[in-house]
């Protein structure tokens, strides 16, 4: 027998020898053949791991998973998207927090998305959370947690977004602009000029702005996406707000955080949204329209000035061509004039054509 008691102790222990090297210990039960039992338990351990076989370990739940996730995540990504995703994990938490994250179905995505939507949640919201949701098992997935997800398997799918194509004419800029106060004033034009995310030009830093290089532009240290990190040349008008904070500031940020009356040098501004309602009250916009709504704007005059789409996504910083497609919202006069081109293209080629075959009628089919 393998397993004895020491006296005086009414626990068994264990003594074993595994590829010559000694296990010893006590087994903590009372029990002789429960005793046996265990150690017949650690021998098949031993051997899984000398087979190379991983023990398992126990599956997390969503709620405390989640929360390691925001810790680790916090300091790779942007405030504000770390509170979104903060927000999102507390709503995810009902309906997914007592999960384990295995047990996360496409079937319990799909009725989550149900019932949120019986809810009167717009389309947006609950892809938000969707999102979120997808980035914490990606995570699972890359920490060897988790082998697959839902989403990696294509089994759910995200909510038609009714987007609103809210972009600015000329007019309403120069209304809005004539309302806006600083630094509000100066985010809107280097928005509408290069199409800078709003967090971009918040955090633009003295020794990021190339005012005198043969070309002037602004580096983008940082950003969404690899592609988010960039060289946007400027505009005139772009370089004047610039070569004016530069002017003016004291520190690193040409847009510091403002507190109280004064500000702080050594952080840059973070909340545009009250300045930008007093803004839009004042010049009598009508709304929707929110702050990022400028970077559309911007992405939408490109092409219609004749931007290819590869360029735009390279001086929007985006990751594909298909989010470049997502912010730019062609007019209706840009698409009719798009139609015609096409129309005048098949009668000159039609003409072309029956010239040098003078027994083809035009437009006999």
């Amino acid at each position: 027998m393998s397993v004895f008691k020491r006296a005086g102790s009414p626990y068994y222990r264990y003594d074993l020898v595994f590829e010559g090297r000694r296990f010893q210990g006590s087994t903590k039960l009372r029990n002789v053949k429960a005793a046996q039992r265990a150690e017949d338990i650690l021998r098949a351990k031993l051997a899984e791991r000398r087979a190379g076989i991983a023990e398992r370990k126990p599956m997390p739940l969503l709620n405390g998973f989640g929360k390691q996730f925001l810790e680790r995540v916090k300091p790779e990504i942007r405030p504000n998207t770390w509170r979104g995703y903060a927000t999102s994990l507390r709503v995810l938490e009902p309906s997914f927090g007592s999960k384990r994250l295995d047990e996360i179905s496409a079937d319990e995505i799909e009725r989550y998305k149900q019932t949120r939507m019986e809810r009167g949640l717009s389309p947006c919201t609950v892809n938000r959370e969707l999102a979120c949701l997808r980035r914490i098992l990606l995570f699972a997935v890359r920490l060897d947690v988790l082998a697959t997800t839902p989403f990696v398997a294509h089994k759910v799918k995200f909510l038609r977004e009714n987007r609103r194509e809210r972009i600015l004419s000329f007019e309403e800029e120069r209304k809005y602009l004539a309302a806006a106060s600083q630094p509000l004033h100066d985010v809107a034009v280097l928005m509408l000029e290069v199409g800078l995310r709003p967090g971009e030009v918040c955090g633009i830093r003295r020794e990021d702005v190339h005012l005198f290089a043969a070309s002037p532009f602004l580096h983008i240290p940082a950003g969404k996406t690899a592609n988010a990190v960039r060289d946007v040349p400027l505009t005139e008008r772009a370089q004047e707000v610039l070569r004016c904070r530069l002017a003016d500031v004291k520190g690193g940020f040409l847009f510091p955080l403002r507190i109280g009356n004064g500000h702080d040098e050594g952080r840059p501004m973070n909340e545009l949204e009250p300045a930008h309602a007093r803004a839009l009250k004042e010049s009598g916009i009508r709304p929707p329209f929110r702050i990022y709504d400028m970077r559309h704007t911007y992405g939408t005059r490109a092409v219609e000035g004749g931007t290819d789409p590869l360029t735009l996504m390279r001086l929007m910083g985006h990751a594909d061509l298909k989010t470049t497609a997502r912010y730019v919202h062609l007019s209706k006069a840009h698409l009719a004039d798009a139609q015609k081109r096409i129309e005048r293209y098949r009668v000159e080629q039609e003409i072309i054509e029956a010239q040098a075959h003078p027994s083809v009628q035009v437009g006999v089919q």
